[in-house]
């Protein structure tokens, strides 16, 4: 009987377990657009349109990512790849350049969100930002989601006039991210 028991509970188990996994999986391509959102997101492309010329405010190697929570939290960070460092090793004895490098070569800002299915569009509501203009804002874009390509359009970007587009690819590997990060301390 406790065998019975015992076999009977590892196959509840492996059923919840494989009926969590493809929920997980299928909410990636058919769930609401929060559900598909859920996850983390790295930038593949950054590009400013201001009256149909194109830049890259960022630069053309920039590095950024996005995460967006199942309980609604967001992180935002995008850096150029080519920020100096700052000579001094230490980030509150910056120089005048260095301080204006690293403040307008990145972003990065945190706080709540939502996605609204009918008008594709998602509202961060910031708490605090490296923008301190941003903080205690809501931020709108609106956003394609085709699969594992997220794209943010938005209409009121930090550098002023124009539209900035920003491509983002979903991260699937989170573990080979990490332990590759462990390996390079």
């Amino acid at each position: 009987m406790k065998t019975i028991g015992m076999t009977a509970l590892a196959a509840l188990a492996a059923v919840a377990l494989v009926s969590f996994a493809s929920r997980g999986e299928s909410n990636e391509k058919t769930g609401s657009l929060t559900q598909r959102l859920q996850g983390s997101w790295t930038m593949v492309s950054n590009v400013l349109d201001q009256d149909g010329k194109k830049s890259e405010p960022f630069g053309p190697s920039a590095k950024g990512g996005v995460i967006f929570t199942s309980n609604g939290r967001v992180m935002l960070i995008i850096t150029r790849a080519d920020v100096p460092k700052f000579a001094s090793k230490n980030r509150t004895t910056g120089t005048p350049e260095e301080n204006k490098a690293a403040v307008a070569g990145s972003i990065g800002y945190f706080g709540t969100y939502t996605a609204n299915d009918a008008d594709k569009t998602l509202v961060m509501r910031v708490e605090g930002s490296t923008f301190p203009n941003w903080a205690g804002t809501e931020q709108k874009r609106t956003i394609e989601l085709s699969g594992d390509e997220l794209k943010f359009i938005n209409q009121n970007p930090s550098m002023g006039p124009g539209t900035v587009t920003v491509t983002w690819k979903r991260v699937n590997e989170a573990r080979k991210t990490a332990s590759t990060a462990d390996t390079r301390q």
